[in-house]
């Protein structure tokens, strides 16, 4: 999945999480923790795995659930210590949107359909348990970008992101207000 795409999947999940229990808000900070995590294990794996060869992929340390879990944990840990579980939570649910929608719709869906074969490509939930799959155009930026065509599953991310865009101006852009105030006053401090 493309970054917009991760990012549309996970604010989409964060909605409803947050409308569960109405003590959870969107904020800034939250919303900010939420689209960092959205993107945090390709913003880990893809350099370490194409620019500097330490990882076997793009998909392997960072897109571990193990690896999640840990990161989760620890994180949580930190944000008791200055009651700010809200940002840990945040990161966290757009940390393992991320993962699961890298999960191929083809693999979940052959094995929907019973067919086992397809487990091989969500081996990198595991790894290093399991050795990631091996990904046509796991190389390069570059390549990805070349790669990049206007087929329907594209479409759908893009659909996707503007579906999550309308949700947030439905929702009366949270977050956005406490951002142009904070704005204002660093210009205004700046212009005095």
């Amino acid at each position: 999945m493309w970054p917009w795409g991760h990012l549309a999947v996970a604010y989409l999940v964060y909605v409803v999480y947050t409308r569960l229990d109405p003590t959870r808000r969107q904020t800034a900070a939250t919303l900010t923790a939420l689209a960092v995590g959205s993107q945090f294990p390709d913003l880990i794996d893809k350099p370490l795995a194409w620019t500097f060869g330490v990882l076997p992929s793009g998909r392997s340390l960072a897109h571990s659930v193990f690896t999640l879990l840990i990161i989760a944990v620890a994180l949580h840990r930190l944000a008791v210590c200055y009651r700010r579980t809200d940002l840990s939570k945040a990161f966290t649910v757009g940390a393992f949107a991320h993962t699961l929608t890298d999960m191929s719709p083809t693999a979940v869906a052959g094995l929907l359909g019973g067919d086992l074969t397809q487990l091989q490509w969500l081996r990198f939930l595991v790894w290093p348990l399991r050795p990631p799959p091996p990904y046509a155009n796991d190389t390069s930026f570059v390549e990805q970008f070349a790669s990049l065509s206007v087929e329907p599953y594209v479409l759908f991310q893009f659909g996707l992101f503007g579906l999550a865009v309308a949700v947030w101006i439905a929702h009366g852009v949270p977050g956005l207000r406490s951002v142009t105030r904070r704005s204002k006053a660093v210009f205004t401090d700046f212009a005095d």
